[in-house]
């Protein structure tokens, strides 16, 4: 009988399909094994070509003729036991069980060329990982000479070079110019370029006054404004004290107008969607959401959360039911759900209708939701508890009826001035009384009154206002500009480009892109608010029109690549326009001049080896002697050591307990401590453990 080797993308995983394995008749057998993510990345300059060391503008730009990857450090004995396994000869092909998706092949592929395998491969491909999806995935493994597979590798393997030129030319030739080191990427620095935009207009904002004038009429206050604009302020108070002197005692009403507002619940959730409505209702940032969003994933009680699409596959919504019903796992739905699934031709009409069930709008995953697994007795943190009950809200509200509302307008004449008067009426809270607790105020309806009704006019006065600066970006708000980055360009060809191609970024990485604009200084947080740095402010100044600040060029890149995978462009002519470009953009960025302020330098504490003072940098603290090895790094196992941790560690106490992620995939709290340069587990009446 043929003999397989599945390698999942992590532990978790693994284990999901070996358990269903088990109860599970194939014509081959299965042996198991994981990675923790990318095992390989790419080399860095200097292993192709030692003189790439240097950062020189002369030696820009920087192409490898052939492309290769060395093994991740942290990584290494995962990859040499699966190298090993590989390199048994007891199996007759692979089976890529990593996440389905570009991301996944690369993962996959980047391995499967460093260790040099030739066996056959072929494809396990599911966005759930329920005991049904992971058996029917099994019985229909997908090869690996299918044409979408292969386009789809040939893309993720060309987004990752791509990526690493463009971040390694322009950051360099940057850098060089600039005196100190300024990332520079084709996602990273167009979202930047959005937030400076945003603060500079923040800080060159001259507010004006303006006036508006209110009439209280006892049962409602009404405000003026012109019948031809249909603005309702003025410039000047001597306008409004001008309309003042013409009020009567009495104001009659002139028009009524009430419309019936339907509002059907929002589609299902994105990825972006899920990270937009937690940091509107519980300000997460959108790296908390997609962590959370994955250990849910996990737990296998939502669907892959790393997902562009809101729309449900017609096959996975005809067993619905079994979702819904995991929803009634949480008791204040439960009433909820026994009236949902006591309606089965509602049920059927939502499944029916394209707003929420649509194939044809469907991207590698489709939209997230829950599976059929019941909470149980599983254990949520109260950030999952949050994010699961978001997720939960979203599928029950769509077979729910819809918003009712009456929105009514009363015009009102006093001394041949207009005033208008709104108000809104609930006919039916439909899907809404899902989401009580988040209404920030009641709807207020109108009185009702009759055409020609006269009423007296109890006080008018004029309000002085000022006009507000625009708002800071949230993380919100900033992942929706991202999403929507036409919005920033005026052609409407480029606006199609960049509507085609979703933005810039991808539900996967739009989060990690901020986090990393903030872990560079080029961003920072207020609150819930995400402020441009000088720092930042000063790079896209100094780049000033270049095309790599523009949203356009990450778009039109993105749709290259979009189209490999269509089968609408070769390999060969993206590598082509590929290099074209990094040629030319590079010897533009080598005639830029790059005026930034110098960075500021955070002294963590004194070298335990030489003395000389040890400096925050971008990826840990280093001893200020060149010639002294000591590094801490600002990542360990997924832990982050903060400034005030690294100055505990260089003064000879223990840090803080930190949250780390063991290469099981297993979390755990410890202290840490710095014994003869080398980081130390401190675990809670244990020994201490070298890392």
């Amino acid at each position: 009988m043929p003999r397989a080797l599945l390698i999942a993308e992590k532990p978790s995983l693994m284990r999901d399909i070996q358990k269903v394995y088990k109860s599970t008749q194939l014509p081959f057998t299965i042996d198991f094994a994981a990675f923790v993510g990318h095992l390989v990345e790419l080399k860095e300059p200097h292993e192709y070509n030692t003189a790439w060391k240097k950062w020189d503008l002369n030696l820009l730009p920087m192409m490898p003729e052939r492309y290769e990857f060395r093994v991740k450090k942290t990584a290494y004995k995962v990859f040499k036991d699966i190298e090993m396994q590989l390199k048994s000869n007891q199996y007759d092909f692979i089976i890529n069980a990593c996440d389905a998706g570009m991301e996944g092949e690369n993962i996959f592929y980047s391995f499967y060329k460093k260790v040099g395998c030739q066996l056959p491969v072929k494809r396990f491909w599911t966005s759930q990982t329920t005991d049904g999806a992971i058996r029917h995935a099994l019985h229909h493994l997908i090869d690996e000479n299918d044409i979408l597979i292969r386009n789809l590798r040939n893309a993720a393997m060309y987004r990752t070079i791509f990526d690493w030129l463009v971040g390694l030319n322009l950051t360099r030739a940057a850098t060089v110019k600039g005196g100190r080191t300024i990332k520079v990427g084709r996602v990273m620095t167009p979202t930047l370029a959005i937030v400076v935009k945003r603060e500079l207009e923040k800080q060159n904002f001259q507010p004006s006054p303006y006036f508006q004038l209110e009439l209280n009429l006892g049962l409602c206050k009404a405000l003026w404004f012109d019948s031809l604009s249909k603005k309702n302020r003025m410039d000047t108070r001597e306008e409004a004290e001008s309309v003042l002197k013409k009020l009567t005692p009495t104001a009659f009403v002139q028009q009524i107008d009430t419309e019936r507002k339907t509002m059907f619940a929002p589609s299902l959730h994105s990825l972006l969607e899920l990270q937009k409505e937690a940091n509107k209702f519980y300000s997460f940032t959108s790296a908390e959401t997609l962590k959370i969003a994955q250990s849910l994933y996990e737990k296998k009680l939502i669907t892959y959360p790393r997902t562009e699409s809101k729309h449900l596959p017609t096959a996975f919504a005809q067993n619905i039911s079994s979702n819904l019903q995991a929803a009634s796992s949480l008791p204040k739905y439960s009433q909820i759900v026994k009236g949902i699934l006591g309606n089965p031709k509602r049920i059927q009409k939502i499944i029916g209708s394209k707003k929420y069930v649509d194939d044809k709008k469907l991207t590698d995953h489709h939209a997230i939701t829950l599976t059929d697994v019941p909470l149980g007795k599983k254990s949520l943190s109260p950030g999952e508890a949050k994010i699961y009950e978001l997720i939960v809200k979203r599928l029950l509200a769509i077979f729910l009826p819809p918003y009712l509302l009456d929105k009514t307008a009363i015009v009102f004449e006093c001394g041949g001035e207009q005033f208008k008067a709104t108000g809104n009426m609930v006919i039916d809270k439909g899907y809404t009384i899902l989401y009580e607790s988040f209404k920030r105020k009641e709807e207020l309806p109108l009185p009702t009154l009759i055409q020609g009704q006269q009423l007296r006019v109890n006080d008018a006065q004029i309000l002085s206002k000022m006009t507000e600066p625009p708002s800071r970006y949230t993380d919100s708000t900033l992942l929706d500009a991202m999403f929507h980055a036409g919005r920033f360009v005026e052609d409407p060809k480029l606006q199609a480009i960049l509507k085609d191609a979703e933005g810039i970024g991808t539900s996967a990485t739009r989060a990690e892109i901020i986090e990393k604009l903030l872990g560079i200084g080029m961003m920072r947080r207020e609150g819930k608010s995400l402020a441009a740095t000088h720092f930042g402010i000063d790079v896209i100044q100094s780049l000033k029109d270049h095309d790599v600040v523009s949203p356009i060029l990450t778009a039109i890149w993105s749709k290259k690549l979009k189209d490999i995978v269509d089968g609408n462009m070769s390999a060969r002519q993206f590598y082509t326009e590929m290099q074209s470009y990094i040629i030319d953009t590079t010897a533009k960025f080598k005639a830029l001049q790059m005026n930034v302020e110098q960075k500021e330098v955070v002294s963590v504490g004194k070298c335990i080896h030489c003395g000389h003072s040890v400096i925050e940098g971008y990826k840990g603290y280093s001893c200020s002697n060149k010639s002294c090895k000591l590094f801490i790094s600002k990542t360990l196992m997924k832990g982050k050591i903060t400034v005030t941790d690294a100055k505990k560690l260089l003064a000879g106490k223990q840090t803080r307990e930190i949250l780390f992620t063991w290469k099981s995939g297993k979390k755990g709290k410890a202290k840490l401590r710095l014994i003869d340069g080398k980081i130390q587990f401190v675990f809670n009446d244990t020994k201490a453990k070298k890392t």
